[in-house]
């Protein structure tokens, strides 16, 4: 039975209507290439040893679900880890951030990612409406921090349930939340859960003290930061990323749990996820998966030490704290 918030947001969110408005819709030309090339590749399953797909399954129709292909065969040689996933501008649309996670779960994981699918556009589009300055009735609809929750809650079931698909192939011991812009925020909140073992917060970080919490991000401020209870990454552009002083601010807070914050020089606050296989972060992100959640140690040498792996490479800067 659907909590009464998700079924709120299911009601409003009308598939039929937005895929009719966007039937003819297509990326500008200066897009329409490394679109073309993005879709193929998620259409394929991404780079990962393990070909994904993205799925929607009836008995969470409040999100969209990135897996390997072959579960059993991604599984062979231990559960895979799950990642709760919050799309920028908090927007319910679960195909919004398809490119990265569809590589994400090439890589041995299984991702459930806010939202239902949506109209194509929403993969590449820039602007998806939210912005307060489009008319309400043009707006797409919004989520909420929580329903990172109800992901994690579902995937455990899942793997619990007796003819699941999901039966015994996933490690309730590796989750992790992540997300992006707003969905960042999302994480944060998100992460005081117990089950969680790792945040990930993508162009993104909390507002000054005395600001009030953004719509849908929960209880994320800088108090949060206190109750966050593992290993949290953030990532971001340079000062052009809007969120640039946040994740900063946010890591010069943080002192109860590891952490990091890389920034790349050049990056604003929403390039490279429209590119093919997620962009420029997506390597970042599946190294600090891989450290985090499947204990490989050669991942670790990405982010830390005067010489890691990021750090060498043009326009990353690195900074690390608990290690």
């Amino acid at each position: 039975m659907l909590k009464p918030c998700l079924a709120v947001l299911l009601a409003a969110f009308s598939l039929p209507a937005l895929a009719q408005d966007a039937v003819q819709e297509l990326p500008p030309p200066e897009m329409a290439e490394a679109i073309a090339r993005a879709a193929a590749m998620a259409e394929a399953g991404g780079q990962g040893p393990y070909p994904a797909e993205m799925v929607s399954d009836p008995s969470l129709p409040t999100h969209t679900i990135y897996r390997p292909r072959d579960m059993a065969a991604a599984a062979a040689n231990g559960p895979l880890p799950i990642v709760a996933w919050g799309n920028g501008a908090c927007t319910n649309i679960g195909n919004r951030f398809r490119y990265l996670l569809t590589e994400l779960a090439s890589h041995g994981y299984v991702v459930v990612a806010i939202g239902p699918v949506g109209p194509g556009f929403a993969e590449w589009k820039t602007n998806l409406g939210t912005n307060p300055d489009v008319p309400p009735a043009q707006r797409m609809p919004g989520s909420y921090a929580a329903q990172l929750t109800d992901a994690i809650d579902w995937a455990l079931a899942e793997n619990a349930r007796v003819g699941s698909a999901y039966e015994g192939l996933l490690d309730g011991d590796a989750i992790a939340v992540a997300g992006q812009s707003c969905g960042g925020l999302q994480a944060i909140a998100a992460a005081a859960d117990r089950r969680v073992r790792t945040a990930l917060v993508l162009n993104s970080g909390t507002f000054p003290p005395g600001t009030a919490p953004l719509a849908g991000t929960g209880d994320a401020t800088k108090l949060s930061l206190a109750r966050l209870r593992g290993p949290t990454l953030w990532l971001s552009g340079d000062e052009s990323d809007n969120a640039f002083a946040n994740a900063q601010a946010d890591f010069d807070a943080v002192s109860a749990v590891p952490a990091v914050w890389a920034w790349h020089r050049g990056t604003g606050h929403s390039e490279h996820y429209r590119q093919p296989a997620g962009g420029l972060f997506a390597p970042v992100v599946i190294d600090w998966l891989d450290w985090q959640l499947k204990g490989d140690a050669d991942a670790s040498g990405m982010f830390l030490g005067a010489d890691c792996a990021l750090c060498s490479q043009e326009g990353w800067n690195v900074n690390a704290r608990g290690f």
